[in-house]
């Protein structure tokens, strides 16, 4: 029973950090309406950066995901965010194999083949912006 309580325990701990967001920038008022945007470009009005936040691993859905900055960006006193999403490289593996042939007397054939695979990881960031 104090394993499966201890377990539960840690699990909720875990997943609260997983999701957990962090912000680094000024915070507002709280405001109700967020408009998004997602390349510099986009925004027609003039702005300052207010913060930025960034989401690694650990994001279910997008869809989610974007949705929890939102709320954030509304607490946080945001007029607009600007969502980029970009895949670092975090590791990468490699994998191969080799074979020789003798059956002719005196010759040898080699062959060989190896796959390198990237893995990587996706990152959404968001940046708070306050119009003038």
């Amino acid at each position: 029973m104090k394993k499966l309580i201890l377990t539960l325990l840690f699990g909720t701990f875990i997943l609260s950090n997983t999701y957990a967001q962090k912000y680094f920038g000024k915070t507002y008022t709280p405001t109700q309406n967020v408009d998004e945007f997602y390349a510099n470009a986009d925004v027609t009005k003039e702005y300052t950066v207010m913060g930025k936040t960034e989401l690694d691993k650990g994001f279910r859905s997008l869809e989610k995901t974007q949705a929890k900055i939102i709320e954030l960006a509304k607490k946080k006193g945001a007029d607009g965010v600007i969502f980029t999403m970009d895949e670092e490289v975090v590791a990468t593996t490699s994998s191969g194999s080799g074979s020789v042939n003798t059956k002719k007397a005196n010759k040898a054939t080699g062959f060989s083949s190896s796959t390198t695979t990237d893995i990587k990881e996706k990152k959404i960031r968001a940046t708070f912006i306050k119009y003038k």
